[in-house]
């Protein structure tokens, strides 16, 4: 028998539902970057400016800004081809292009397979 109660039990389970799905990663709501290796960082170039970074990497890990060089880097975290926990950096001048580039391991590769 379809009542009110029965309709308020159905859109709450609903709008649950939808709220879950929003939240997972590769949900309807939500873009997933793409992932991280060796082989997408080498598409950042010397002279790139930030923002095809950003479409290129997504948001960094963690940013950082130097203001006495006048420069910001931007890091990712990812794992190598190894299996070793490492950070991809891209260094931007002050006109916010790829002055640099850096990947190196975390821990000094300590950390592979923990």
């Amino acid at each position: 028998m379809y009542t009110l109660r029965n309709a308020k039990a159905i859109a709450v389970a609903a709008l649950c539902g939808a709220a879950l799905l929003a939240g997972c990663e590769g949900g309807p709501l939500v873009r997933s970057a793409p992932p991280r290796n060796e082989a997408l960082f080498e598409r950042i170039s010397q002279g790139m400016p930030a923002e095809q970074v950003r479409r290129t990497l997504g948001p960094p890990d963690e940013a950082m800004k130097f203001p006495l060089s006048h420069t910001e880097a931007w890091d990712y975290r990812f794992q190598d081809a190894w299996g070793y926990y490492a950070t991809f950096s891209a260094i931007f001048d002050g006109d916010g292009r790829v002055a640099s580039t850096y990947t190196g391991r975390l821990h000094g590769g300590d950390d592979h397979g923990k």
